[in-house]
């Protein structure tokens, strides 16, 4: 089974992004904290990279140079993971 780290730091609506990318099988694995931020593995390499309170999501091997993605697909993802 698949669990967000500490919970209590974590916003909702990140915590249902990360659902989402789960849900929508765009990500696979454990989700887990790096940099204050939730890591999932994306499946076409690299990692998903969402902040704490869910308004910001990226993309990329690392945090330094990973892509921000769109807000459409971060509000898709927020209710897929509802």
């Amino acid at each position: 089974m698949t669990t967000i780290p500490n919970e209590a730091e974590i916003s909702s609506r990140a915590s249902m992004i990360a659902r989402g990318l789960l849900t929508t099988k765009r990500a696979v694995g454990i989700i887990c904290m790096d940099h204050g931020m939730l890591r999932i593995k994306c499946i076409h390499g690299g990692y998903y990279w969402i902040s704490a309170d869910g308004h910001r999501l990226r993309r990329g091997m690392l945090l330094s140079r990973a892509d921000d993605l769109q807000p459409k697909f971060i509000d898709a993802m927020e209710r897929a993971g509802r």
